[in-house]
């Protein structure tokens, strides 16, 4: 667990005071000891690319922010780069500068703005993100808030309240039953694109259709795993069905 190796309060990052590296600890532990190059898109005041730096003792930082925080500077093994994650051109930029044979981990800690994340994630990952390298989502859940672009009024009483239309059927017989209204389903901003991450896991069997038909391809992702906050791809190696 290297964050019990690490005098915390010392980086000024929300990855602490949210707790964030419980979740990371044993999923990042393979890497821990090799030189590996990490990219974090997002990095606010600096205070993770420091931490990142600690944490991985041989590892290259790369950090990309569209607006650079002042008066940070960038120590040994640590770069900083200013552009936006939905430029392509940059990201490929920033690669072949850093990481020409690819990252073996890439961080969304950016926009939190799920057609933003959505085009850094596909990018990076096709083109970037070396074979069973880790791609992480942080704060998908800010897809579910009101006062955050991708969750304003996604919730269920602010999407009825601002409806010009009457309710549909199934919430009067709802409210008529006194049973309790079920949680409507997102399926647009972050959430959404979270969500179209796990049927690409499914992929084996979104291509297959039904019982006796044949997938015609398998998922690029070894693995997904979703945790509260942050999201897990595993990118697997080239396979056949």
């Amino acid at each position: 667990m290297r964050r019990l190796e690490l005098l915390l309060d010392q980086y000024d990052s929300d990855k602490i005071a949210n707790h964030y590296l419980e979740r990371y600890d044993h999923i990042l532990e393979p890497w821990l000891e090799k030189e590996l190059v990490l990219l974090e898109l997002g990095v606010h005041r600096g205070g993770s690319l420091l931490l990142w730096r600690d944490y991985f003792r041989l590892g290259t930082i790369v950090g990309i922010d569209i607006n650079l925080p002042k008066g940070f500077k960038p120590t040994e093994r640590v770069h900083l780069y200013e552009g936006s994650q939905t430029d392509p051109k940059f990201l490929s930029f920033v690669a072949s500068e850093i990481a020409p044979d690819g990252f073996d981990i890439i961080i969304d800690d950016a926009s939190h703005i799920g057609e933003y994340s959505k085009k850094a994630f596909w990018h990076l990952f096709e083109n970037h993100l070396k074979h069973n390298g880790l791609y992480v989502i942080e704060d998908w859940g800010t897809g579910y808030w009101d006062d955050w672009p991708d969750g304003k009024c996604l919730n269920l009483e602010s999407y009825h309240r601002s409806r010009p239309a009457p309710d549909p059927p199934w919430l009067k017989i709802a409210r008529k039953l006194r049973r309790k209204i079920p949680m409507r389903c997102h399926s647009y901003g972050m959430v959404g694109f979270i969500k179209q991450l796990v049927d690409e896991q499914g992929a084996h069997d979104v291509t297959r259709r039904n019982l006796k038909g044949k997938p015609t391809r398998a998922s690029r992702f070894e693995s997904i795993t979703i945790t509260p906050s942050i999201v897990f791809v595993r990118k697997c190696a080239p396979r056949r069905i």
